[in-house]
């Protein structure tokens, strides 16, 4: 009883900090790109913070399925760090280029369909395989969809696209803007979600490792 609330404690808590990783490295780097030059100082620096919080995530990703039990990686983390990056940053030059709110939300299926084979060579990763031995799983289809469309709707808001309600835009909110709190908490429940999906299916077929130290799946506490 009490290691299966370690276990799952420490599952939530890893979930809880994958999902304040990837909305600050999204709102930071979105932050600084948004009137900036795409070969700008602003840019460029949004671009190196964005790629340092995918790369901390996916290292949280690892050790929440697996705890400290098997080696990282290397190779596999750098590699998927990468091409999300690389997704994020042309998933926002199409939005500039695209018009109007369909524009918008074309950008966001065209990085639904982009994130598919990402999320399938993250889970393969995870369960020790080859990043690439397969490139879409049926979870991982809608795991990508539910990123998109957080990422969508968090754009749509932010940028003033959608408006808000009156008594919403009233409320006082200390350095932000309602906007901007409104579109980081859709961006933040839909991220949630999805590293909470993924821990749980990552979770189901990663099997029991005989070396000492918790484990997200099967055991928590060294022995």
């Amino acid at each position: 009883m009490i290691r299966e609330t370690i276990r799952t404690t420490v599952r939530g808590v890893g979930v809880v900090c994958l999902t304040a990783v990837e909305v600050t490295a999204l709102s930071v780097w979105f932050g600084l790109m948004a009137d900036a030059d795409p070969l700008s100082v602003p840019a460029l620096v949004g671009v190196g913070g964005l790629s340092a919080g995918m790369l901390v995530e996916a290292l949280l990703v690892h050790v929440t399925v697996n705890g400290w039990s098997r080696p990282i990686p290397a190779q596999a983390v750098a590699g998927l760090t990468l091409a999300e990056t690389a997704l994020w940053v042309c998933w926002f030059a199409v939005v500039r280029w695209a018009e109007g709110v369909l524009g918008v939300v074309a950008a966001g299926l065209a990085l639904s369909i982009a994130l598919v084979p990402r999320h399938t060579a993250v889970d393969n990763a995870v369960r020790d395989r080859n990043a690439l031995a397969s490139l879409v799983q049926r979870a991982t289809v809608g795991l990508a969809v539910l990123q998109a469309a957080g990422a969508t709707a968090w754009l749509l808001v932010v940028s003033g696209a959608v408006a808000l309600p009156e008594w919403l835009l009233a409320v006082p909110v200390a350095g932000f803007s309602a906007s901007a709190v409104v579109g980081a908490g859709l961006l933040a429940g839909a991220v949630f979600a999805r590293h909470l999906l993924a821990v749980r299916h990552a979770l189901r077929g990663v099997p029991e490792s005989p070396k000492a130290g918790w484990r997200s799946s099967h055991g928590t506490v060294r022995k």
